[in-house]
């Protein structure tokens, strides 16, 4: 198996951002999640020019903790960005955290896999002040004041609390990205830190608020929304507050997966998960009992019996909300939003949003606009 084919596999395993350069130090593959920041450039020039055949671990103040090494024709810097370093608090950047013994682990196997000997460690260890790196503490906070509440915003923080909502780990992070660039926090505090508090408790309560709705007891939302608070406003730092955040959403949505597991039949929990992750291209329901592994008739069966509608009914549901969601909060036109919905037609689309609304989605759009 090659290179990128592994790395790919161990970013989705681990979601440590993964960098690969040739021998000339251009980079050639990353595999990270989006909202993960770039690698420095002055940093970048300095661990590569340091790159061999033996793992090479640093640990850094404001970005987190790295690791290089050579494997044939690559260069590769594995950046734990946010992970937490025991011993350390000044790294707990993450919930929930993975200690040093644990980075140090994923990379003893992600060098058996590339390479099927055992890894040697190098003892070396770099500072920021090695590089004369600029910390850029104020980027993010600045990124967050040029925004302006808006239709955008409000529709990107509904998407992505409906994958709260649903339990569905890549609906959430499919929108979440949307939902932080896009989100209407506004300016929450001349302080860079107690901004970052002061998204992180706002993004909290919104989860909080979408997991009740999914399922999970109030009491157990609020218990962990006020541990992820606490947590929060115990830190001197939060080095990257996109990708803090968005492991507590994580946290969220996994309780409510579990709520949902438990509450109904694996099959019926499964086509749901399956209509959320292919809303927009899931043709019938044939398709669906096909990936849950069962009969068209016994889906159909159980889940009606489950949930009191059909799985139709619950699609369609599904499509609606969706489809309101695009009119009231963006521009595109009614023919786009079929398209995007998967609909073979605008008619297509009109029939079945007026027999599930009692209007046409142009009158639904000028009724929310007067």
């Amino acid at each position: 198996m090659e290179i990128t084919t592994i790395s790919k596999s161990f970013f989705e395993a681990t979601n440590l951002s993964i960098f690969l350069f040739d021998l000339q130090n251009n980079l050639t593959t990353t595999f990270k999640m989006t909202v993960a920041p770039q690698l420095p450039i002055k940093l970048k020039d300095k661990l590569l020019a340091n790159t061999n055949q033996k793992i090479s671990i640093y640990m850094f103040f404001h970005l987190g903790t790295i690791a290089t090494f050579q494997v044939a024709n690559y260069k590769l810097v594995i950046w734990a960005t946010s992970n937490a370093i025991s011993g350390n608090g000044q790294y707990a950047d993450k919930v929930p955290l993975i200690d040093f013994n644990t980075f140090e682990a994923q990379l003893t196997l992600f060098y058996l896999a590339l390479t099927q000997k055992n890894p040697e460690f190098t003892k070396n260890q770099l500072t920021l002040s090695d590089f004369d790196i600029i910390d850029r503490p104020n980027q993010e906070l600045e990124a967050f004041n040029n925004h302006k509440p808006s239709h955008n915003g409000y529709l990107a923080e509904q998407q992505m609390l409906l994958g709260v909502e649903h339990g569905n780990l890549k609906e959430f992070n499919d929108n979440y990205v949307n939902f932080m660039d896009e989100g209407n926090f506004g300016v929450l505090a001349t302080s860079d830190l107690r901004s970052k508090k002061n998204i992180t408790v706002a993004a909290t309560t919104l989860f909080t608020r979408a997991a009740i709705r999914g399922g999970m007891y109030a009491e157990n939302a609020y218990d962990l929304s006020d541990e992820c608070i606490k947590k929060t406003e115990l830190k001197q730092n939060i080095t990257n507050v996109y990708e803090y955040t968005r492991t507590i959403g994580e946290r969220f949505v996994k309780n409510v997966a579990q709520v949902k597991r438990n509450n109904i039949p694996s099959l019926v929990y499964r086509a749901q998960e399956y209509i959320y992750d292919h809303l927009t291209t899931v043709k019938n329901i044939g398709e669906i009992a096909q990936s849950v592994g069962c009969s068209k008739s016994y889906l159909m069966h159980l889940f009606k019996q489950t949930t009191g509608i059909s799985i139709i009914e619950f699609l369609t549901s599904q499509k609606i909300l969706s489809a309101k969601q695009l009119l009231l909060f963006t521009q595109l036109s009614i023919h786009d939003i079929a398209n995007t919905l998967g609909y073979e037609s605008t008619s297509q689309l009109s029939r079945i949003f007026k027999n599930n609304t009692g209007i046409s989605p142009l009158q639904f759009r000028k009724n929310q606009n007067l």
